[in-house]
């Protein structure tokens, strides 16, 4: 008995050859896909650090890394921005104020939000302040309600003065500038309870901001 007829297997790829370049295209995006997947990012692996600047040149972030910040394990460092002047401010921050690890901004953005820092903000208790960083600096101080001080971000400029970042970004110069962590990151290590060091990126990475 002949199992195999060669003329009914040219009839049969004549009306199926279309599904030989289709599997094949199908496996080389399957394995391109999962190349990506491997080696994207993971969430404790990069940072989003939103300026409330116009930034010239985004080698800044890269220079803070490549002299002070040496971790294998952070591998990417995003800096969307957009100045509180320009028409699409509030656009950008509502989309970044969610998904960020660090938010740069003007302390009139920071007041903006009255009653409602506590939804978007870390307040940074005093452990983590005489750990990470120094009893001296300048801390957005918010006195809510009942009278209680809550430290909503890190002055990373004054009011008129230069600053590192000067070569880099233009500032609205008619406010303080601070840094301010993310409730959103997933890189504040003790403060949500990581006792990983790998996993407190965010609040390292502010510390290198403030010496820069």
């Amino acid at each position: 008995m002949q199992l195999y007829n060669k003329e009914m297997g040219k009839k049969i790829f004549a009306h199926t050859w279309y599904v030989y370049p289709l599997a094949i295209g199908l496996i080389v995006v399957l394995w391109l896909w999962g190349f990506e997947a491997f080696h994207q990012p993971s969430a404790h692996q990069s940072l989003t650090i939103f300026f409330a600047t116009q930034i010239h040149k985004e080698s800044f972030a890269k220079e803070i890394r490549k002299n002070n910040y040496k971790r294998e394990n952070l591998r990417e460092v995003s800096t969307p921005h957009s100045l509180p002047s320009s028409s699409g401010y509030y656009s950008k921050l509502k989309m970044y104020i969610s998904n960020s690890d660090i938010l740069v901004l003007d302390e009139k953005t920071i007041d903006d939000f009255k009653n409602y820092k506590d939804r978007f903000f870390v307040d940074i208790p005093n452990d983590i302040q005489n750990e990470y960083y120094q009893e001296f600096l300048d801390y957005y101080v918010y006195e809510d309600e009942e009278q209680v001080n809550h430290s909503y971000g890190i002055r990373i400029k004054k009011k008129g003065e230069a600053s590192y970042f000067d070569d880099y970004m233009t500032f609205d110069n008619g406010y303080d500038y601070y840094a301010c962590l993310s409730l959103s990151s997933k890189n504040l290590g003790k403060i949500s309870g990581e006792n990983n060091s790998r996993y407190d990126n965010a609040l390292t990475f502010m510390k290198y901001l403030l010496k820069a």
